[in-house]
């Protein structure tokens, strides 16, 4: 898989000719080889790219997602055939019990409430002692210390912020998961019939304090962000986190996380969800816009 994330935000025409990805604007032509992408994100007007160079790129395993001007995901464009054992991969999502899900779940949730006291610690803030772990009350009680006043479905320069960084996050685990043969839908908690990627929603949990961190280094007082600043939060992807005693990068972790989950419906294994420990911010691998 590629290891690249592009932003496209400005008005271009894009093609892809032997295997490189021209973005042709009006500043020039940028050329980028298909296969070290992982992810496209877009966002603005007037961008050009026609279906056959969609397909490439998900014959290519690279998630393209669009955003809106909140940089709330709109869509997803990800590969239909990720893996060889898809179907039976996805007949194995639906047919799990419910306290397989239950589990998964609680897992998930533990690790959302950890890392969350964990990331007040990081930031040097008050409030790591009395996160519930009741997961509506321990998000309350956390952004009520990481922003006073802060209401997540306000329009506004903090929101802007988490909302880009969540949708780079949601965008690489929908990725991951198609690429290892599961079907995004089909999720463990979440499963509105509205929802394309309820198994990304679920799966992204243990990762949002993660991009708070990173946001919160980079608050601004506009709800546009500048170019610097989406590139600072997209490198999230590219931040050291903990797994299993393992200090790796995010989009590594990610993939990890997917292929404990594959096994453990699979093979109906008994092994615990891989999932990521918060750690201060530190970059592990570059990334290119």
């Amino acid at each position: 898989m590629g290891f690249r994330t592009l932003e496209i935000s400005t008005s271009c025409e894009i093609h892809i000719k032997e295997g490189q990805l021209e973005v042709t604007s009006d500043v020039g032509v940028a050329l980028i080889p298909v296969e070290d992408l992982s992810q496209i994100m877009v966002h603005g007007t007037n961008i050009r790219l026609s279906t056959m160079d969609l397909s490439i790129l998900s014959q290519n395993k690279v998630s393209l997602m669009t955003l809106d001007e909140k940089y709330l995901p709109t869509a997803i464009v990800l590969p239909f055939e990720g893996h060889a054992r898809q179907s039976k991969l996805m007949h194995a999502q639906v047919a799990r019990s419910s306290d397989i899900n239950l589990d998964l779940w609680l897992q998930i949730i533990n690790r959302k409430v950890s890392n969350q006291a964990r990331a007040l610690s990081i930031m040097g803030m008050k409030g790591a002692e009395n996160i519930d772990i009741t997961e509506a009350l321990a998000a309350k009680e956390y952004f009520s210390y990481y922003h006073e006043g802060l209401n997540r479905r306000g329009d506004d320069s903090i929101n802007s912020r988490l909302n880009y960084g969540y949708a780079v996050i949601r965008s690489s685990i929908a990725r991951s998961l198609v690429a290892a043969g599961f079907h995004p839908t089909f999720g463990i908690h979440h499963d509105s019939q509205l929802n394309a990627f309820n198994l990304a929603d679920d799966l992204i949990e243990p990762y949002r304090t993660m991009v708070d961190i990173v946001a919160h280094d980079n608050i601004g007082s506009n709800i546009q962000l500048s170019k610097n600043e989406r590139r600072e939060i997209a490198h999230v992807l590219h931040n050291a986190c903990m797994v299993d005693g393992v200090k790796v990068n995010v989009m590594s972790a990610i993939d990890m996380m997917v292929e404990s989950l594959k096994r453990i419906i699979l093979d109906n294994s008994s092994e615990k969800l891989i999932l990521p420990t918060v750690l201060p911010v530190e970059s592990m691998e570059g990334i290119t816009e």
